[in-house]
């Protein structure tokens, strides 16, 4: 098989597809560009890279002790700053590693698209696309990021509805206008 050069989309969020699968990279870059902004953080340098579930599993194994796949891994820059720090000295906001073997598997299980309307209906077309998976994904690793978390069920309850909150603004924004 053909190597192929990895995909990379540039603006300050930088989106590198180390896979051999195809991906809407711009579809995909403009969500990010709009959460970003929408976040108040357009501003800020992010990586996002799309692997394999065998990069994620070395990874989760290098970082977390914990040898299998996971569907995205959270890499904050940030952590214990001072916001003042932050501010003068520009620092990204860290680094997204999502498995698009996982997100794949998950567009066929709508796993998150069922995560999402648990806490009520989402204006979603019948699909759940792998631009929608992948979407999901950026914004449940930028909640860490940003120092969500969801161990206790209290943290777990404010994540979801942030994920809710922001997918439906992500799509929302989508939408045609009507005439």
């Amino acid at each position: 098989m053909e190597e192929r050069e990895p995909q990379e989309i540039e603006s300050l969020h930088y989106i590198v597809n180390e896979t051999e699968h195809d991906v809407p990279m711009r579809a995909l870059s403009a969500r990010v560009d709009r959460l970003y902004a929408h976040i108040g953080e357009g501003d800020s340098e992010v990586n996002v890279v799309l692997t394999t579930d065998d990069e994620i599993r070395r990874l989760n194994k290098e970082w977390r002790d914990i040898d299998e796949a996971t569907d995205v891994l959270s890499f904050p820059m940030r952590e214990d700053e001072d916001p003042e720090v932050v501010a003068d000295l520009h620092l990204p906001l860290g680094d997204v590693v999502i498995s698009l073997d996982t997100a794949m598997r998950y567009v066929e299980t709508c796993r998150h698209k069922e995560r999402l309307c648990e806490l009520g209906s989402l204006p979603l077309t019948e699909n759940w696309s792998l631009l929608d998976e992948l979407t999901f994904l950026v914004i449940h690793s930028t909640l860490h990021l940003l120092g969500h978390d969801h161990a206790e069920p209290e943290e777990e309850k404010e994540m979801r509805a942030l994920e809710r909150e922001w997918m439906l603004y992500i799509l929302d924004s989508e939408k045609a206008p009507e005439a």
